[in-house]
């Protein structure tokens, strides 16, 4: 597969720090750059935001703003979101929300990483580096916008993508479809989220021993790709979310406990605000639990991976408090029968920003992996320390390049062009400093860019 870059115009555009830097930085940055991508985490991408705001724009780009629906009555934000002028108004009236949201997206505006971002996309648009230019620029693409995403992720050489399915904003089979069609030739690879057969099944009124049946079955053709599968395909491996709900993960097999926590969550039905988080997860802990191990117990038997939320944020939605990456151990250890069984695990987002954590986790479990998702590129020009910090302990044959792109198609491309300029950068120090020698820091690159990602789903 050949991807349309041209590497030396990025060399051109690189910041003057690392231009200036050591000779040796040109060099492995120059092979670096023309190295394929696979991005272990990601999610599809919608053309609702083909033409869009400066507001706008921020909004959906910015984890600071992800929750902003959560600081309104439940629905409220949708309404005035897509409403006419007349329901926009009264519901300004009431609660604001235009200054809320203009308040909380002006903040996010002045943060370096947007003007870091907006000073990157005016180079790839040929624009002024303002973002009222920016979003001009892009509104004008987006005028064939499935196009200009594909230009995105050839400009960094994206090869394969593992496509996390659980978050879709809503979206089904025709619209996955078009995306995956949109990008190529980058491939898409599948995983099946847990929460996807749980959003399935929670709320029927069945016995615990239908829904045991009816999860076990549901998984078995999402894994598989029969029935309808994955969205009609088949999935490389598992994602759980359940670490921001309960916090320390404890494998649970005792179907007494399970089928009493199914009973508990039938009666609490309507009884239970949403948004009373700790009283929601608690009602349902031990059955997502149960449902955890029977989804890992499966992994397990196939040797596939089970990626696990971890760090990050989405608040106010989770609980930040719990997702720590050391919760994970029992879950790398997966003892029974006094026996650790080393299920392949890999925590998200690199544990941000417990990062030095999640690099121990993986350091001291063989069967833990580490990928670098949500830090990169959110941490920008930071990225070199970080990814100092974790080549200290983490073996190169466990980490593995991520974005967590969602919702902005600008991610997949700003992940790729950040990710291999800091590593890059990492990469020569430890060049420079004897403790790589150029080859092997480029073989390094390597592994962690495609070749671990590609070893570990076991891609053609």
């Amino acid at each position: 597969m050949t991807a349309q870059i041209n590497p030396s115009s990025q060399l051109d555009h690189l910041p003057l720090f690392l231009s200036k830097q050591h000779p040796e930085f040109i060099k492995v940055f120059e092979a670096v750059n023309n190295l394929p991508i696979d991005d272990t985490h990601c999610h599809m991408m919608t053309d609702r935001d083909a033409v869009t705001t400066p507001q706008r724009y921020v909004e959906r780009i910015s984890l600071g703003a992800y929750g902003i629906a959560y600081y309104f009555p439940e629905g409220v934000y949708d309404r005035w979101l897509n409403g006419d002028e007349e329901t926009r108004h009264d519901l300004n009236k009431a609660l604001d929300i235009q200054n809320k949201v203009a308040g909380i997206t002006r903040d996010i505006a002045e943060s370096v990483f947007m003007k870091f971002l907006v000073k990157e996309l005016s180079q790839f648009l040929s624009c002024e580096p303002r973002l009222e230019a920016v979003i001009e620029a892009r509104n004008e693409r987006g005028k064939n916008y499935w196009a200009y995403v594909n230009s995105l992720l050839r400009d960094v050489n994206y090869e394969n993508i593992m496509l996390d399915t659980g978050f879709s904003e809503g979206c089904g089979a025709v619209e996955i479809s078009r995306f995956e069609e949109a990008i190529l030739p980058c491939r898409t690879n599948r995983l099946a989220r847990i929460e996807m057969i749980q959003r399935e099944l929670f709320p029927l009124d069945i016995s615990f021993e239908e829904y045991e049946h009816r999860f076990v079955t549901r998984m078995h053709e999402m894994l598989d790709g029969g029935g309808e599968g994955n969205y009609g395909r088949k999935s490389y491996g598992m994602k759980s979310y359940l670490l921001p709900f309960i916090g320390l993960i404890r494998p649970l097999y005792d179907r007494e406990v399970a089928r009493e926590s199914w009973k508990t969550l039938r009666e609490s039905f309507h009884k239970i605000p949403p948004r009373d988080r700790e009283a929601v997860y608690n009602i349902s802990k031990d059955l997502r639990r149960y449902n955890f191990t029977i989804a890992l117990e499966e992994c397990l038997k196939r040797d596939i991976p089970m990626q696990i939320h971890t760090g990050d944020g989405e608040a106010p939605f989770v609980i930040l408090r719990n997702q720590d990456p050391f919760f994970l151990e029992e879950v790398c250890r997966f003892d029974r029968d006094d026996v650790m069984r080393m299920p392949k695990i890999i925590p998200l987002h690199a544990g941000y920003p417990s990062v030095g954590k999640a690099a121990w986790l993986s350091h001291l479990y063989p069967n833990c992996y580490f990928e670098l998702s949500v830090m990169t590129p959110f941490v920008h020009q930071s990225l070199f320390q970080r990814y100092m910090q974790v080549m200290e302990v983490v073996p190169l044959s466990k980490i593995m390049y991520a974005s967590d792109a969602s919702q902005i198609p600008e991610l997949y491309w700003l992940a790729g062009r950040w990710g291999k300029r800091y590593l890059a950068q990492a990469l020569t120090e430890h060049v420079v400093g004897g403790s790589l020698s150029f080859d092997e820091a480029i073989e390094g690159a390597r592994k962690i860019l495609y070749k671990n990602n590609r070893s570990l789903y076991k891609l053609d």
